[in-house]
């Protein structure tokens, strides 16, 4: 059997922040709009929340982010990786600009997510849906290790085997279970897991990818008011500690002014039907962006708020918390 080796794409390591960028992307079922003409950008290192009302979007801008839309899903627009040094070979599309004669020329290379293998997309972006459920009972170590898919080497079949995972890539696990405080859980069984537990396991696998950035679904779903910001300061955390750029799609727009750089406020696409469609850093909803986004001190207030979510809301400053609720 003639085995037929497929070019592989390398990724170079850098220590430059990189960007996530959407460009003018919409998406419908039909005729029906989800997403009109959104624009924006998650920079590595920075903890930002997407909130927004029930079917304003959240989940299908996240899935179309990470590459796993639904098929019936039409979709126009780029979600592009920016870096200094990202990918090499021919799927990079490398463009030299200069600002002025005095200053040194830059390379920087801009990916189009869009047309990368899964595999390779993977290894930039991870990608945590709101539920899952596993009928095979892996211990937690075996589970975070599928994490390590995207990096390892594979077997006999080439790219698209079984994966034989490395010393390195246990050590990675390990690191990680260590990172969240899980250690003790390595080779306990999934389904032993309380829901809190698992979520955390959960978003030890998405870690154990080493991604440049992080997109979540609802990671607080379903937690008890005590994890619930146990695991936005970790997230908050993470990011900051690991220069990840995490994006999660929050209904308790009190925990992400809390824990967040900053907020993105997405209303339903017919509510921004006839307006500006560019990428807002206003803090007005009179503006009446396809997206508003901006600091927690900026997005928190009443006009906003009521132009997202189509209801009235009084905001104050909680010393406590010190931001805004």
């Amino acid at each position: 059997m003639k085995v037929t080796k497929l070019p592989v794409v390398e990724l170079a390591e850098t220590t430059a922040a990189t960007e996530l960028r959407i460009s003018n992307l919409n998406a419908s079922y039909k005729e029906t709009p989800i997403l009109r003409d959104i624009n924006l950008s998650l920079l590595q290192g920075e903890f930002v929340c997407l909130c927004g009302p029930n079917g304003a979007g959240k989940s299908t801008l996240l899935s179309v982010m990470a590459g796993v839309q639904d098929a019936a899903l039409k979709v126009t627009g780029e979600v592009r990786w920016l870096s200094a040094r990202s990918l090499t070979g021919e799927v990079a599309e490398r463009s030299r600009s200069t600002d002025g004669a005095s200053e040194p020329e830059m390379e920087q290379t801009s990916v189009n997510l869009q047309k990368l293998a899964r595999r390779d997309a993977a290894r930039i972006i991870a990608y945590l849906q709101q539920n899952e459920y596993s009928e095979w009972d892996f211990t937690v170590h075996n589970y975070v290790l599928q994490g390590r898919y995207a990096h390892a080497q594979s077997g006999f079949f080439g790219r698209f085997g079984p994966a034989n995972y490395t010393a390195a890539d246990n050590a990675v696990v390990d690191g990680v279970l260590a990172d969240l405080s899980l250690q003790q859980f390595a080779n306990r069984t999934i389904h032993t897991l309380s829901g809190g537990e698992f979520q955390k396991v959960r978003l030890a696998r998405a870690l154990a990818q080493t991604p440049k950035f992080l997109l979540l679904d609802e990671p607080a779903a379903n937690l008890d008011y005590v994890f619930e910001p146990h695991l936005m300061q970790l997230l908050s955390d993470t990011a900051h500690s690991k220069n990840i750029g995490i994006l999660a799609a929050v209904h308790d727009i009190n925990l992400a002014a809390r824990y967040a750089d900053k907020i993105i406020l997405l209303p339903p696409a017919r509510t921004s039907a006839n307006s500006e469609t560019s990428a807002s850093t206003e803090t007005s909803a009179s503006s009446k962006k396809s997206v508003l986004s901006g600091t927690p001190s900026d997005i928190m207030n009443t006009d906003n708020l009521k132009f997202t979510f189509g209801v009235d809301f009084e905001c104050r400053e909680i010393k406590s918390f010190q931001s805004l609720q």
